[in-house]
């Protein structure tokens, strides 16, 4: 219920109450009542002047003939031209255009030409800046000319120290263009051609915890450099998830299992039985509910899940409540495995025997030796790089299969090796590689940590306090959108302001290029990258065609209201004919006119 409504109810009311007065007095005044002229202009005044009080008040929209604005962005001509009858306008980025009235962005020279209806746009189109400006309001954009280059690379935004990654992207302009991905040192980790489409796919290995700056390199067809582009990565290695390894008996699959998650940064907590009553690894952990909630992840083999009798009740409640399990076979699928992960989800199909491992090509010395990465006393790094031989690696014969089961990894010839699915809020995953190990003192410890690190990283629990919403890429200069913070929270020690609007949101302008950290209130923080003003223009280009085409599709839903658009009109003409109402009916009353004369004695 508005004013407006309020306001016409008490007129309304007002009006029906002087009617009443009225007739009750014609009633009683018998033969010296008003004639019936008179009684009818006396009633057809009184909401005459409530009609004339109410649009005085509430004055009728009136259509305007709206103008159109010229915005002059980055890319503009210097001679561009307003068109007939309308302004024009350049912002901050575009260059210096004759004639045109410079403005800080576009919703200052919205308010200095109100009238506004329609934006024809030149050059490469708005900034994110002034795009919320720009909402409701018919816009004519035409983009340039599409460059040759980088126009899409995505990577990931974190990944755990150790573990693979991939990176992808598209290239326009540049037929049978190559692209290398170098790694902080400088060296070629991968190499690939772009497709037909201009698509391509390069894979890297995260090292140590922390911030680190791959480098793409984009090359012609004869080797020559267009561009290069660097790849930001978060490695994340300061919290670190908790894993307990549980296995029936010793072995080098625990082993090499427990080294190579260490470095990947989990902390590791391994306890193995080595019969007779007699245990192995760290202090041995309770299996109950109030030790395993300080556990990320499990990991047990098929003979430690069997023997943890009524404790699998106090692991599956943990899991329920979020933790993550993966259980691993021993050997061939027997009875008791099989009904085992039958029990959790999992079916398997196929024999009850071992199947070779389909492995990917080997990679060349050099690639393969910066894949690797540093060696060890047991692994050199240059043990078996380069050598054709692959390494021989089984797994169960049976295939993890069920209704609402995902499978997680695959060999080279798709055969699904691990698969998971949902337990309340945690997962549990099944792997069905045998000796996986091998993998590592053949020279292909890149492939294990690869198959392990996407298996715990889908199955951990998932780290609390998520650094703030942010999506990029994003340059210097240009404003960014930072959610998921309270007040308090702070970037490179300058506090935020946060959007009352949205509750938790802040908006950022970056002045200079590279890693930038955001601190939250509960001590937790988080980085992201941001790239220097002139950095892939190619793709910078690309993002605001896009972003200026979604812009125009929703303006095409509101040019009907925008075509209407109305203000209010003047009240002064309604209020002076209300008080002249008001003061003839007041005349009127009072006056003889009309009126039943009275008898003569």
């Amino acid at each position: 219920m508005n004013a407006q409504f309020i306001t016409a109810l008490f007129l309304g009311a007002a009006v029906l109450v002087g009617w009443a007065r009225l007739l009750l007095w014609q009633r009683s005044a018998g033969n010296l009542g008003a004639r019936s002229w008179r009684l009818a202009a006396l009633l057809l005044l009184q909401p005459l002047v409530a009609l004339l009080l109410y649009f005085g008040l509430f004055p009728p929209a009136l259509p305007v003939a709206g103008g159109t604005l010229t915005v002059a962005t980055q890319g503009s001509s210097r001679f561009a031209s307003a068109g007939k009858g309308a302004h024009l306008v350049a912002l901050p980025e575009a260059p210096e255009v004759v004639g045109a009235q410079a403005v800080p962005d576009l919703a200052t020279a919205l308010r200095r030409y109100p009238d506004t209806r329609r934006l024809v746009i030149l050059g490469q189109g708005l900034v994110a800046r002034d795009r919320d400006a720009a909402k409701g309001l018919a816009t004519d954009y035409t983009p340039p000319p599409a460059g040759s280059g980088l126009i899409a690379l995505a990577g990931p935004e974190r990944v755990a120290p150790g573990a693979t990654f991939a990176v992808g992207g598209q290239v326009v302009g540049l037929p049978k263009a190559q692209v290398e991905l170098l790694d902080p040192a400088g060296r070629v980790t991968d190499a690939a051609p772009v497709d037909g489409d201009g698509r391509f796919s390069l894979t890297g290995t995260a090292r140590a915890a922390g911030t680190a700056e791959f480098t793409l390199r984009l090359r012609r067809a004869d080797g020559g450099l267009v561009e290069q582009a660097a790849v930001p990565l978060l490695v994340e290695g300061d919290a670190a998830p908790r894993l307990l390894i549980l296995a029936g008996a010793p072995g080098p699959e625990v082993k090499y299992l427990r080294r190579w998650a260490t470095d990947a940064g989990y902390a590791v907590t391994v306890n193995m039985s080595a019969g007779g009553g007699i245990a192995l690894g760290d202090a041995p952990v309770a299996i109950n509910a109030a030790s395993l909630r300080r556990y990320d992840l499990l990991v047990a083999d098929d003979r430690a899940w069997a023997g943890l009798g009524g404790g699998r009740g106090a692991v599956l409640e943990a899991v329920r409540g979020g933790m993550g399990l993966i259980l691993r076979g021993g050997g061939p699928a027997d009875g008791a495995l099989r009904g085992q992960w039958r029990a959790l989800g999992f079916d398997l199909s196929g024999g009850n025997g071992v199947a070779p491992i389909a492995l990917p090509a080997s990679l060349a010395a050099d690639r393969a030796r910066t894949r690797a990465g540093i060696g060890s006393d047991d692994v050199p790094a240059d043990l078996n790089i380069g050598d054709d031989l692959l390494p021989e690696a089984i797994r169960m014969d049976g295939v993890p299969a069920g209704g609402d089961v995902v499978p997680l990894v695959q060999d080279a010839a798709g055969t699904p090796l691990a698969a998971w699915r949902a337990l309340g809020a945690g997962r549990v995953a099944v792997w069905t590689g045998i000796d996986s190990f091998g993998l590592v003192l053949s020279g292909r410890g890149d492939l294990y940590g690869d198959w392990w690190g996407r298996m715990m990283a889908a199955i951990v629990r998932p780290a609390a306090g998520a650094g703030p919403a942010f999506t990029g890429p994003a340059w210097v200069g240009e404003r960014i959108s930072l959610c998921g913070l309270k007040p308090g929270a702070r970037i490179d020690g300058a506090p935020l302001a946060i959007d009352p609007a949205t509750a938790d949101c802040a908006a950022w302008w970056p002045d200079r290029a590279g890693w930038h950290q955001v601190r939250r209130t509960d001590g937790s923080s988080a980085a992201f990258y941001i790239y220097p003003a002139n950095a892939l223009p190619a793709m910078r280009t690309a993002q605001m065609r896009q972003a200026m085409t979604l812009l125009q599709g929703a303006d095409q839903k509101t040019d009907s209201v925008t075509a209407a658009r109305s203000v209010p009109g003047p009240s002064w003409p309604w209020l002076l004919g209300w008080l002249i109402a008001s003061a003839l009916l007041w005349w009127f009353e009072r006056s003889r006119i009309g009126r039943t004369a009275a008898p003569q004695s």
